[in-house]
């Protein structure tokens, strides 16, 4: 496996990561008595996150990692949809379709 394929895995690997790092912030605003925990586990998040994002830099030029983590609005959408109950309109469905589209042909080189 190539080390620019392994950044952009692990650029992906952290927009998942930042995912649920915003989830568990969302969380801490909507229980209030588990405020702390879902902060705490929001920011550990956040720490992985950096990380992981620093092997990726190691591997990738920083304007290819810092494009393909525009993922990040996806998977927060997503996640946000799946496990908030959060709506997910049609444009916001066309944005993040855009989005993958966008982050398809940087991978690919274009």
């Amino acid at each position: 496996m190539s080390a620019k394929l392994i950044g952009m895995l692990l650029v992906l690997v952290c927009t998942g990561v930042e995912g649920l790092a915003q989830i568990c912030l969302k969380q801490s605003s909507r229980q209030p008595a588990r405020r702390v925990r879902w902060i705490g586990a929001g920011v550990a998040l956040f720490v992985v996150e950096a990380l992981l994002y620093t092997a990726a830099l190691q591997r990738l030029d920083v304007s290819l990692a810092y494009s393909l983590g525009a993922m990040s609005f996806v998977v927060v959408a997503l996640g946000a949809a799946w496990l908030l109950g959060e709506a997910l309109p049609m444009t916001r469905r066309l944005g993040i379709a855009c989005i993958v589209a966008g982050c398809a042909v940087l991978a690919t080189g274009g």
